[in-house]
């Protein structure tokens, strides 16, 4: 195998050039007082962490992890009976039915984000064709519903994945013993199931904390979330609110709570088992 070594050098130049390189250059720019990316200017400062842990900005982060606790439990609501039907069905095609859940996800994120958005508003085209008017667009509920469609088949899959693995027989043995359907269920493929959920969990929670596209479009722009912040601040928005050094220590700090979430998968799920 180590004849094969030297194909993975393209993969390393990418990542050292996509991904550590980046990840530096933030972590410098945290420590700077700087107005523009203009390093002959810039001076050393901590000026960055007394900005950042101020109650706009905590506030903003704290409304991003209620946010994206109620729509990861919703997925988990949604999604478990989802992926426990999918896993029993006694069909030979049963993966047509997760292809269907995934069917939109072939298509543009903003272009399905502007879509359910438009439905969401007073005058829509269920009100021109069914005479229901919803009204939320706007709302923290239509963001939590947005993100609950768009991320609800990254709680399906590896909870799927997880029970199409669980042994039949021990759901007979169950059963032999004298346990009920329900009580089986409990016992038995619920505890099995727990390492699905938790990769779940992580996957949908993560994005949805960290969301600035959602929260943009269906708000209108009056929601302000962390993934907002960052994008102002890296002058991705309103140039007036850019500051480098901000938007690079937020960043760093999601950044952190991804690894230690994907740290945390690896402990959880050591085998790989439901990201597969």
């Amino acid at each position: 195998m180590k004849r094969f070594k030297r194909f993975a050098w393209p993969y390393f130049f990418w990542m050292l050039v996509f991904i550590l390189i980046p990840i530096v250059l933030l972590f410098v720019i945290s420590f700077l007082e700087m107005r523009s990316l203009n390093f002959a200017s810039a001076r050393f400062s901590f000026a960055a962490f007394s900005k950042t842990f101020n109650s706009v900005y905590i506030n903003a982060f704290v409304k991003s992890i209620v946010l994206a606790a109620i729509a990861t439990a919703f997925c988990i609501l949604i999604g478990y009976p989802l992926a426990y039907i999918v896993s029993t069905l006694n069909i030979a095609n049963r993966f047509s039915f997760l292809l269907i859940l995934i069917m939109p996800m072939f298509t543009n994120m903003l272009l399905r984000v502007n879509t359910i958005n438009k439905l969401l508003r007073p005058e829509s085209f269920l009100k021109n064709l069914f005479g229901i008017s919803l009204n939320i667009s706007g709302s923290e509920t239509a963001v939590v519903l947005v993100m609950v469609l768009m991320y609800l088949p990254f709680m399906v899959f590896p909870i799927f994945t997880v029970l199409e693995k669980i042994d039949p027989s021990l759901l007979e043995a169950s059963r032999d013993l004298g346990a009920n359907n329900f009580k089986t269920f409990l016992k038995v493929t619920l505890p099995l199931s727990l390492k699905g959920i938790s990769s779940g969990i992580i996957m949908v929670f993560l994005p949805c904390a960290t969301s600035f596209t959602i929260p943009y479009i269906v708000s209108e722009g009056k929601m302000k979330l962390i993934g907002n912040i960052i994008e102002d601040k890296m002058g991705l928005g309103n140039v007036i609110t850019t500051d480098y050094p901000v938007g690079s220590l937020l960043s760093i700090i999601i950044l952190i709570a991804v690894m230690g979430s994907l740290w945390l998968i690896s402990k959880i799920d050591a085998e790989g088992e439901t990201l597969l």
